[in-house]
């Protein structure tokens, strides 16, 4: 299998699709989840189920090879971003921090047996990555230090990809689902050819390389209640194509305005988990840049 990503908007190929069957029990490992559950909000298993089907035949229509992963019982395999993810023709798998989703990688092991060996990066012990906090565009690699993301992360990336020019950012970090950002996909995303949608409270310090790169007027900025409906975590399968949440209605038109057409799918249950269209997604292939 043939692995290529330089950014998170070329035309898609090839996905990883996570899947809900047999998720177990209840996970209170993010303020989002654990506030569906105390609140008896938590979604069911049969409705995650129906949007991750609706989002597979949305990409199969546009000839978009969907893989998912083997069901591992008792386990939630949703968000499959975050277990590995892949920069140029390397994949390399993510050490998870929290230990009940550390076995998830399992489920996508017989996709990967395909791709040639020295493709694969592991990582050392000390090192925490996880795909949600890996943002790519073009040379740069955007990297999001957060509660499951350390610096060692970012250093490792910097020292693999050498040619990258490699970038950590220093997420809002708290118990409060209002506040946290989870993975910088929840603050920040590219779309389109040159624009990005930003949650600028989300991070410690001002991230002057994104103004500097997409410029006053690429950045479309969203509000902390459209932060907590997951905005910036749309996903692109052209410059000019993403899905979206359906509700998204304040996203929709600026995107429109540049020539960014949209899919609507469902997945308000799905954002009960504190993950939206790019978490739930892992790319392996996007047609590279013409240059």
């Amino acid at each position: 299998m043939k692995l290529n990503i330089t950014n998170e908007t070329n035309p898609l190929g090839t996905v990883i699709l996570g899947i809900a069957d047999d998720m177990g029990p209840e996970l209170d490992i993010n303020p989002v989840s654990k506030f569906h559950i105390e609140n008896g909000t938590y979604p069911t298993e049969p409705a995650i189920k129906a949007e991750l089907l609706t989002v597979e035949k949305a990409l199969i229509a546009e000839g978009i090879q969907v893989y998912r992963p083997e069901n591992l019982p008792g386990t939630e395999q949703i968000f499959t971003r975050d277990i590995g993810f892949v920069i140029d023709d390397k994949f390399v798998v993510a050490n998870m921090k929290e230990p009940v989703r550390q076995k998830e990688f399992q489920g996508i092991e017989h996709i990967l047996k395909t791709v040639n060996p020295d493709c694969i990066l592991k990582l050392p012990s000390n090192v925490s990555i996880e795909g949600g906090d890996v943002v790519l565009h073009n040379d740069y690699v955007f990297v999001g230090i957060s509660n499951r993301t350390n610096m060692e992360g970012f250093e490792f990336l910097k020292s693999a990809f050498p040619h990258k020019k490699v970038h950590p950012f220093k997420l809002v970090v708290t118990d409060d689902p209002k506040t946290n950002i989870l993975h910088l996909d929840c603050a920040f995303q590219p779309v389109g050819t040159n624009s990005a949608i930003i949650y600028a409270e989300g991070f410690i310090q001002r991230p002057d390389i994104l103004y500097d790169l997409f410029g006053t007027s690429g950045l479309i900025h969203v509000n902390q209640e459209e932060k907590q409906r997951m905005f910036p975590n749309i996903f692109s399968i052209a410059p000019n194509l993403v899905l979206i949440e359906e509700n998204f209605y304040e996203l929709i038109d600026p995107l429109e305005k540049r020539g960014i057409k949209t899919i609507k799918v469902k997945y308000l249950e799905t954002s009960k988990l504190s993950g939206l269209l790019r978490c739930s997604t892992l790319p392996l292939f996007r047609q590279p840049s013409v240059v």
